[in-house]
């Protein structure tokens, strides 16, 4: 993560933070994280449709779980940015879209 993806990652995180005690706020939370549930959920389908992906995979529950792993990597980065870095998200991230691919022959 670079440092502008970083500053960016440690805004969204401070805004979805007082969101929570924010009433006024918290559509445009949810809006945020609808829309980010939408892409994951489309980038999913259409791995799906091309083959890419383990047939039988339930993308609902995919789109969570790709989600949760996106928004906590996103928090390790901003939270310790000394201890985890680009080469151990993407590490992590590849690891968790293998476990998501079509078998090879």
């Amino acid at each position: 993560m670079d440092a502008g993806r970083r500053e960016e990652s440690a805004l969204w995180l401070s805004f979805v933070t007082a969101a929570r005690t924010r009433p006024d706020l918290r559509p445009r939370a949810a809006e945020m994280q609808a829309g980010l549930d939408d892409l994951v959920r489309r980038v999913l389908a259409e791995s799906e449709r091309s083959g890419g992906l383990a047939p039988g995979l339930d993308l609902d529950v995919e789109t969570r779980r790709l989600s949760a792993l996106l928004d906590g990597l996103t928090l390790q980065a901003v939270q310790h940015p000394d201890l985890v870095g680009p080469d151990e998200l993407r590490a992590v991230l590849r690891r968790h879209l293998d476990t998501l691919a079509a078998p090879t022959s």
